[in-house]
């Protein structure tokens, strides 16, 4: 089937029009001419896969990655960064417009390293063999990927001379002083040591030299295996300051953190303000956050470990409110508490635009003032939202 592609939707994918049914075509961009296999049918829209490039858009260009037509991880490699930006302004624009009939013009900040960003990657492994997940969730084998640093690089091949039959899954996260690798599975891993920082088996510490550790800014941020910490390293300051800049913290700011993680914001903006209490629900995360608050010598961060939705009721003294949940967005519950409270502003940022929304229309007693976009995931359709909150 022959097809113009005349809009990109929100996941990167460009949408064609036959016969008035909308196809969702994976790697094409707005003006692409092209010739597409019908993947998937359904009642209202068809799923296709490019056979063949007929007219390339005039702001089509080559991706750097030889695996990009066939791996699921990068989706926007074909655009140049100047237009990725753009899409993912236009994007979230787009989102606030059609599900809660917001007119926002939000900036957005880019990233300085466009590949080799990532400091966390996840590799599969099929009948021995390591890659990635194709774009119809398949297995992809890859000689390496380059949203991650040699360093990585390096260590994957390596992992990849070794029997991996019994393996089922790896994932490495790089530190300022090290790699931290995790296997799911059983391999040898005396090839490797020297390569890395700890080694995890089945959840398990089987091999440590040091604990990893990210700086941003003045703080040190010791970081596990298990521990959630924003991916795009060379980013994470200007997300931080981004808050700073709307928090106009004090020192009479009783600030509460939930999803708080590693303590990455509780722990940045603490010397801006009275004190912060930090909620998450992961234990590694919390032992991580209260070595990091010693580390620091930083004495006005608490932190509690638990369910944010079973903790909020009685642990929601402050005046300022920073959320950082996961792609699922906010719990009704939690929605409901801080409709009830009497928080001056919240601060909300998320990785994603939809669940946003669909929050931001339940906080019925908040306002929305501002809203930048960070990208802190170049060559892929995600983008950061952080929004500033007032009551009404």
């Amino acid at each position: 089937m022959k097809l113009k592609i005349i809009d990109m939707d929100h996941k990167g994918n460009g949408i064609g029009k036959d016969n008035n049914k909308v196809i969702f075509v994976p790697k094409t961009i707005n003006d692409d001419i092209v010739l597409v296999d019908i993947v998937k049918s359904h009642k209202k829209y068809d799923e296709g896969r490019i056979k063949e490039i007929i007219i390339p858009s005039e702001d089509r260009i080559d991706s750097i990655c030889p695996y990009y037509n066939v791996c699921g991880g990068c989706n926007i490699s074909n655009l140049n960064y100047s237009m990725q930006l753009d899409y993912k302004k236009k994007k979230v624009i787009n989102i606030f417009k059609k599900y809660i009939d917001m007119d926002i013009n939000p900036r957005i900040i880019g990233s300085d390293n466009r590949y080799e960003y990532r400091n966390k990657i996840t590799f599969q492994c099929n009948d021995g063999k390591l890659g990635l997940i194709s774009i119809d969730n398949s297995f992809v084998n890859v000689d390496k990927c380059y949203l991650v640093s040699e360093k990585i690089n390096n260590l994957y091949q390596r992992i990849c001379d070794e029997d991996l039959f019994l393996v089922k899954k790896i994932i490495i996260k790089e530190c300022d002083n090290g790699l931290i690798l995790s296997v799911d599975g059983k391999m040898n891993i005396d090839n490797i040591k020297d390569m890395c920082l700890a080694i995890y088996n089945n959840f398990d510490c089987v091999y440590k030299m040091d604990d990893g550790y990210i700086n941003i800014g003045d703080i040190k941020y010791i970081v596990s295996m298990n521990s959630f910490f924003q991916i795009n390293t060379s980013n994470i300051s200007r997300l931080y300051d981004v808050i700073l800049k709307y928090g106009k913290f004090n020192k009479s700011d009783r600030v509460i953190d939930l999803y708080c993680g590693v303590g990455s914001i509780s722990l940045y903006i603490s010397k801006y303000v009275d004190s912060v209490l930090g909620i998450e629900i992961v234990e590694d995360a919390i032992n991580d956050a209260k070595k990091n608050a010693e580390v620091n010598n930083i004495n006005n961060v608490d932190f509690i470990c638990g369910d944010v939705s079973k903790l909020i009721d009685n642990n929601l003294n402050g005046n300022i409110l920073i959320v950082d949940p996961p792609r699922t967005g906010l719990d009704n519950h939690t929605l409901d508490v801080i409709n009830n409270m009497n928080v001056d502003k919240l601060i909300y940022v998320s990785c994603e635009p939809m669940t946003l929304v669909r929050d931001l229309k339940k906080l019925y007693n908040y306002e929305l003032r501002d809203i930048t976009l960070i990208d802190m995931f170049p060559q892929t359709h995600h983008v950061e939202c952080v929004c500033v909150l007032k009551l009404k």
